[in-house]
């Protein structure tokens, strides 16, 4: 009975773990469905890989989506498919579970007008077994590569800058915002910085400005201007990406012309201006003027002065031309003292004017100094000198030094043959004359006529000698000698006349002849030697007969 009874118990034991056993087994066999079409990898839910722009077409995304089930017969557990493939970018190859780029035809590209920079799709995981959806996105972030090069806005560019800009004065800002250059890559690839290049075109260009920040293009100036020396630079300014790996930035160039423009930073000069050898500086001028004395002042107002007095400011192209400044004529200083009694300056116009006569007995010379300066207060005047000579009143005529002259030519002498002074021709005939109304000193203003035979004789016209000189050649054997008359006048007062007598001095220029064209001789037998038999004669006109 007790055996019995145990046989019993076990046996319900027995079948109740067979039972408990069943059911797990039922269960673990349920969950097993249900894990088809989830990731076998840990993470967020969604794939997301990164691929370069311009990446060829079949390039792999997803190696393998990781994706629990078999998606290829026999044994199937899942099907895949791809969902929201906009433009098809992108091929499922469902029994690898592996994502390519469909670019045939075409390229991917994440500049403009593309923008292409992230592709979205979704893959839905269906479970055979137990017929559940599950979608998987796939997120395919596309890449900038260093593909474009920068491009500048305009084809040059232009700045002018006034040469009395201080050295640190940022002078160009024209980069700024969309004006400069750009970049249609992102990131680093896109962002711009600039910088100065060397131009051996215009070597001083690269020197003579700096960028001041890199990243704005702002210029400023590294060396002072001066626009008598140079007024045009060409700079040549560089723009580059900022690409992580410099080995593979990319770059463009463009043209700032600098024009310089003239600054109020040179002071007046006098006309005319004589360089002295090699620099920029005028020589010293001097200003003349020679007035009689006692003269009427309505005679000689306004003084003819010699070259007139101008100055001009060297800042010549200062703009606009309203603020160039005018220039203002001083006398400074002079001597003798008495000067401001005598003479005025027009401040504006520098016509210098007589106050009064000058008695020379009292002056025979006033030596002034003037200025020129700007009416702006610039610091650098000019100075200029002004000499003024007071003349002899013309009451006294002029005079020759001699009362009459002696002159002598050869008659076999050329055309421009100068008159001599002896009879060996050595020596040139020289006339002098002279004028008291000068401080007796040698006219040379005088001027000297020649009256009589002014076809085959003239006078030079200029300096303290005079000479005379053949017009046309001369011949003894027509006439021996020439008088002639000088007259010298200084233009009020005339000399009295002087006579130039000029022998003709005979040439060996004529062939002698026999005084009869034959001769009849008659000789006797009876003749001894050394008795005449014939006297003829021959006659040389340019000598004296000879027997």
């Amino acid at each position: 009975m007790r055996r019995s009874w145990w046989r019993s118990a076990c046996l319900g034991l027995t079948i109740g773990l067979l039972v408990i056993i069943t059911q797990i087994l039922a269960q673990n066999t349920e969950d097993w469905h249900y894990e088809e079409c989830k990731l076998s990898r840990s993470g967020p839910p969604a794939t997301i890989v990164t691929i370069d722009e311009e990446s060829p077409n079949g390039t792999v995304l997803v190696e393998k989506m990781q994706i629990n089930g078999r998606a290829q017969d026999p044994d199937r557990t899942i099907s895949l498919t791809l969902l929201d493939n906009y433009d098809y970018w992108v091929i499922l190859d469902p029994a690898l579970q592996r994502l390519y780029l469909n670019s045939t035809g075409r390229v991917l590209d994440r500049d403009p007008p593309s923008y292409i920079t992230t592709i979205v799709v979704r893959i839905q995981c269906t479970n055979e077994l137990v017929g559940t959806v599950i979608l998987h996105e796939v997120r395919i972030v596309v890449r900038d590569r260093n593909d474009n090069a920068p491009r500048f806005q305009q084809s040059g560019y232009y700045v002018s800058v006034n040469e009395l800009t201080p050295v640190g004065t940022t002078i160009f800002t024209g980069f700024s915002g969309n004006n400069g250059a750009t970049d249609i890559d992102d990131g680093p690839n896109g962002q711009i910085e600039y910088a100065i290049q060397y131009n051996p075109n215009d070597p001083m260009s690269n020197r003579t400005v700096q960028v001041a920040g890199t990243l704005s293009g702002n210029i400023v100036l590294a060396e002072r201007l001066n626009y008598e020396e140079r007024t045009r630079y060409i700079i040549i300014v560089q723009a580059n990406d900022r690409a992580p790996f410099p080995g593979s930035r990319r770059t463009a160039t463009t043209t700032l012309t600098l024009d310089v423009s003239d600054g109020d930073d040179l002071g007046p000069m006098f006309l005319p201006c004589v360089l002295v050898n090699n620099t920029q500086d005028c020589t010293p001028i001097t200003y003349r003027v020679a007035i009689p004395e006692l003269t009427d002042l309505s005679k000689v107002n306004p003084l003819n002065v010699t070259p007139p007095i101008r100055a001009i400011d060297q800042d010549r192209n200062i703009q606009p031309p309203s603020d160039r400044p005018r220039i203002l004529y001083f006398i400074l200083v002079g001597q003798p003292p008495a000067y401001t009694e005598f003479f005025s300056l027009n401040r504006s116009t520098a016509e210098l004017r007589l106050l009064k006569p000058v008695d020379r007995e009292l002056y025979q010379r006033f030596s002034l100094i003037i200025k020129a300066e700007q009416d702006n207060g610039h610091p650098l005047p000019a100075y200029a000198e002004l000499l003024i000579e007071i003349l002899d009143e013309n009451n006294q005529a002029p005079y020759f030094q001699r009362p009459s002259y002696q002159g002598f030519i050869s008659e076999s002498a050329s055309v421009g043959t100068t008159i001599s002074g002896s009879s060996n021709l050595t020596a040139p005939l020289g006339i002098i004359a002279l004028d008291n109304d000068i401080e007796e000193t040698k006219d040379p203003q005088l001027k000297i006529t020649l009256n009589g035979y002014t076809s085959i004789f003239t006078i030079s016209p200029t300096g303290i000698t005079r000479y005379l000189t053949l017009l046309t050649p001369v011949d003894r054997e027509m006439q021996t000698n020439y008088t002639l008359t000088l007259v010298a006048s200084d233009g009020v007062q005339q000399s009295r006349p002087v006579t130039v007598d000029i022998l003709v001095i005979d040439a060996n220029d004529n062939t002698p002849t026999f005084s009869q064209v034959s001769y009849n001789v008659e000789i006797f037998t009876n003749m001894l030697p050394g008795e005449t038999v014939l006297q003829v004669r021959t006659q040389d006109i340019s000598k004296t007969e000879k027997p």
